[in-house]
């Protein structure tokens, strides 16, 4: 299964490697399909020991169709080519890695993998395959298949990129024999492991001579417990669940990846899904923007209890959004614009007035860190024209016949590239506080796909950013000066900074997670000072509507993610189905769900 160790989507709260989290998630033109030859259906037997995964509801069982959001059209189903919640989340129910992260603990739990061990140098990880482990044609995953995944991401042909920067610390691995593959790293780093486990087998026998650039829609083989049922492109996939899927006899699978089939649907506009969850044709949709949840979300379902509202507060790791800068255009170079700018987002006025108050003000890249979600070293940057004013003439910028500020002759003037998804309302108020200093400023609002393609080859001035995070946070991607100048790096701002350099190399041999957290709180600050985004807020719970229809672990999510998880735990229940369509029949209600849910309560 596929996830990302560092931070994760960008634009999406939806991040380098092939990490696993054990728990969660782990075609072409006139609509092509997948799934492909599958092997015989049987019963499982299950294990009698091994890990349980204790927020699988016991109560679950086989059946039913989960209706979700796709987000705009995929441009491809393959994840290594392009990484978003969508294919991330698909592929991770298609493919499965070697081992993961517990859902509830800092452990690692096999799952193709029945064992390993590390050498005594800590350099060298050996995997033992299950031998029960198989492909959806019947056929064997082997220690091959480990080593051609490898292959295949190294491969600079192809546009993996991204999950590069983690495999790069490792040798080619070596197979031993047909089920033990083992892998060297040429370096220390306190996330090897974690890279390693997660090495994701693809079936070497089936795209062995494929350009995998062109592997886009069709997968006719998979490891995991779902395979793809159904493409029509520019408006849905769907994937069916594999009876046969071997790893249904592990104790740690019972009770799980519980839906017969798993239908995305694609939509650009928000508000258009929250139409489609009234009409039935999404089951739930997690919401991202504030003013859908506090102006859009009490509809008559929501008050009658048929459709469930709930803000959910778990340990899900906070992040960031806010405006990056493109650090590469010489425009940004001197810190003293980036800090005027930052000193003219009203972001108090913005959440009170616009977002009703339902996000977290930040001063931090790493909230999670500190009491509060605070960064007590740093300032809460507030607004204030006035020191804006004097930063911008300190550089040297002065106001022209126009108004427009103007240094040399050059004009201060900046593009702001924003996707569909984003609330313009807040960035209009930003827009008409920069016009009254001097500064000519627009908003450039396009596609996703073509918003992406720009944010990727670094086609911006400044843009939206919206970041999900890891419990296992390395920095290394998102912030160190190798990766400023990669194609599709999550380093969008093109960090290239020294002391953050050096601070990430120090964290990589540090092994006790209590003294990583104080390199990245130095980590923190540093990034703070030399600006490389205007830090605005984030959610500190997640916010879903859902129809009440469903078998969910008690806490709807479990410990440390968000909706990401439903295809994992969550589970038909013929009889809240009943009780629903009874209601829906008689106008009736059903008992409304508490707002909020707090894990561990």
């Amino acid at each position: 299964m596929i996830s990302k160790s560092s931070s994760v989507s960008l634009g999406l709260v939806v991040a380098a490697g092939a990490l696993l989290i054990a728990g969660c998630n782990k075609s072409g033109g006139g609509g092509g399909s997948g799934g492909g030859t599958q092997a015989k259906a049987k019963t499982v037997a299950v294990d009698t020991a091994g890990d349980i995964d204790a927020v699988a509801n016991p109560n679950a069982v086989p059946g039913g169709t989960l209706n979700l959001w796709g987000g705009p059209a995929a441009k491809t189903l393959n994840a290594y080519l392009d990484y978003n919640f969508f294919t991330k989340e698909l592929f991770g129910l298609m493919f499965d890695g070697l081992a993961g992260l517990s859902p509830t603990e800092n452990k690692a739990v096999g799952i193709l993998a029945e064992s390993w061990s590390t050498s005594a140098d800590g350099m060298t990880y050996t995997f033992k395959l299950d031998p029960r482990a198989k492909w959806s044609d019947g056929k064997p995953i082997t220690a091959e298949d480990v080593q051609y995944f490898y292959d295949v991401i190294m491969n600079p042909k192809n546009l993996t990129s991204l999950f590069r920067v983690g495999l790069d610390r490792f040798t080619r691995p070596v197979v031993v024999d047909s089920l033990t593959v083992s892998i060297t790293a040429k370096e220390k780093h306190w996330m090897n492991f974690w890279e390693a486990s997660g090495l994701s087998p693809l079936p070497k026998h089936v795209l062995e001579g494929k350009d995998f650039n062109e592997v886009n829609w069709e997968f006719p083989v998979v490891s995991g417990p779902y395979a793809l049922d159904e493409v029509k492109k520019e408006r849905s996939v769907s994937v069916k669940r594999r009876a046969d899927y071997w790893g249904f006899a592990k104790q740690f699978n019972q009770h799980k990846y519980n839906f017969e089939h798993i239908r995305w649907k694609f939509m650009d506009d928000p508000l258009k899904v929250l139409e489609s969850l009234k009409k039935g044709d999404v089951d739930m949709y997690p919401i991202t923007r504030a003013n859908i949840w506090a102006n859009n979300t009490d509809f008559d379902q929501v008050k009658k209890g048929l459709i469930a509202k709930q803000m959910v507060y778990n340990k899900y790791p906070m992040s960031f959004r806010g405006y990056v800068f493109n650090l590469r255009r010489p425009l940004f170079a001197d810190v003293r614009l980036r800090q005027a700018m930052a000193y003219l987002a009203n972001r108090k006025l913005m959440n009170d007035k616009l977002l009703f108050n339902l996000n977290t003000l930040l001063n931090t890249y790493f909230a999670d860190l500190y009491p509060g979600n605070r960064n007590p070293d740093k300032e809460l940057i507030e607004y204030n024209p006035e020191k804006a004013r004097a930063l911008l003439a300190e550089i040297g910028y002065k106001p022209g016949p126009d108004g427009i500020l103007a240094k040399d002759g050059k004009k201060l003037e900046i593009t702001i590239s924003l996707h569909s998804f984003v609330d313009l309302r807040p960035v209009n108020v930003y827009l008409e506080d920069l016009k009254k200093v001097g500064i000519s400023a627009k908003i450039d609002q396009m596609s996703w796909s073509t918003w992406l393609k720009r944010m990727d080859n670094y086609e911006f001035d400044i843009g939206w950013a919206a970041w999900g995070a890891s419990r296992l946070r390395d920095p290394e991607s998102m912030w160190h000066s190798r990766t400023a100048d990669q194609p599709s790096s999550n380093n969008v701002a093109g960090v290239k900074d020294k002391t953050v350099d050096s601070l990430i190399n120090l964290q990589k041999t540090e092994m006790d997670m209590e003294k990583r957290n104080a390199i990245l709180k130095q980590i923190d600050n540093r990034l703070i000072d030399i600006m490389p985004y205007i830090l605005m807020w984030d959610q500190d719970s997640r916010w879903v509507l859902y129809w009440n229809k469903f078998g969910t672990p008690k806490t709807v999510y479990d410990k440390f993610s968000d909706e990401d998880c439903i295809t994992t735990y969550w589970s038909a229940d013929p009889a809240k189905e009943k009780a629903l369509a009874e209601a829906q029949k008689s106008g009736g209600s059903l008992p409304v769900p508490p707002l909020k849910v707090l894990y561990g309560e």
